[in-house]
């Protein structure tokens, strides 16, 4: 069986923290030493997030329940999104993903994502990418 196939199997079936833990366990799996950063690369290919620190795939996560708030400042071109804890990652990955045009660029901290838009006319096009 292909190391990949093996990894989306440890993902959708394991509690997977970090990387080197999925690095040991395909090893141990395949016999085949993978290194990390091939890891990475095929988790983001497979579309895996972390959700309350575990690697996770599947359907689109529910977005709503995890976003407390979102207040447009700076003259509508910065939007700070407050999430529930260890979960800002997720939601500046669903902004990058989204492919929204005149968002600048997101960063993400542990419950706070700041998203620089290009005007205030981008903010719609966010709050509609988190289903807000």
């Amino acid at each position: 069986m292909a190391w990949r196939t093996v990894l989306q199997e440890l993902v959708e079936t394991g509690r997977f923290r970090t990387q080197r833990e999925l690095v040991r366990a395909l090893q141990a799996r395949t016999g085949r030493r993978v290194n990390q950063a091939s890891v990475s690369r095929e988790l983001t290919a497979l579309g895996a997030r972390k959700v309350e620190g575990v690697y996770h795939l599947g359907p689109e996560l529910e977005m709503t329940s995890r976003v407390h708030t979102m207040v447009a400042t700076a003259g509508g071109c910065l939007l700070v999104i407050r999430t529930d804890v260890a979960f800002a990652s997720v939601v500046a990955q669903t902004i990058d993903l989204a492919g929204i045009d005149g968002v600048l660029g997101t960063i993400a901290g542990d419950d706070t994502v700041f998203v620089a838009l290009s005007g205030p006319e981008v903010e719609p096009l966010v709050r509609a990418a988190l289903g807000h």
